[in-house]
């Protein structure tokens, strides 16, 4: 069980006028949050919890409550595929709710790595189930490249 409390920041570009002149510069949100994550083991490879964030912003002009919740399962975790390279499927329902407004998503991270080796690849995906959140967008997807440092590899 992690129980947790800290101050957030987020950043984004704003535009302003001074005499008349447009200008752009970061504006920063400052936020107070609480994280609440129980977990629980069932195997070595399989654990299943949840993860509730709650953040409360200071400034106008963005969502002032924000409750963030998931279960936090990892179904397949360093499963061996052949040789030295490992995989992990990480599937998650998560719900979130801005001022409310509400959305039910499915995202879920694909992960390819090498034992003893720094590099590693993942692809992460977002699916909109059900959404009244402005923003939102219907599905969305990346690759990335992964370096661990200080020699964190994939263990066994």
């Amino acid at each position: 069980m992690t129980v947790d409390a800290h101050p957030a920041m987020n950043f984004k570009t704003g535009t302003w006028s001074e005499n008349g002149i447009s200008k752009n510069s970061i504006v920063t949100r400052r936020y107070l949050a609480g994280e609440l994550v129980p977990n629980y083991f069932i195997l070595k490879n399989v654990s299943f919890g949840l993860y509730y964030l709650y953040s409360h912003c200071f400034d106008k002009g963005t969502a002032a409550n924000t409750h963030f919740s998931h279960d936090q399962q990892e179904y397949l975790k360093n499963i061996k595929l052949f040789n030295d390279i490992y995989f992990r499927f990480t599937p998650q329902f998560y719900y979130l709710n801005q001022d409310g407004k509400d959305g039910v998503y499915l995202t879920s991270a694909f992960t390819l790595s090498k034992l003893r080796f720094p590099l590693s690849i993942q692809s992460i995906i977002n699916k909109t189930i059900q959404t009244e959140v402005p923003g939102s967008e219907n599905f969305v997807w990346n690759i990335s490249l992964i370096y661990s440092f200080n020699k964190k590899y994939v263990e066994p």
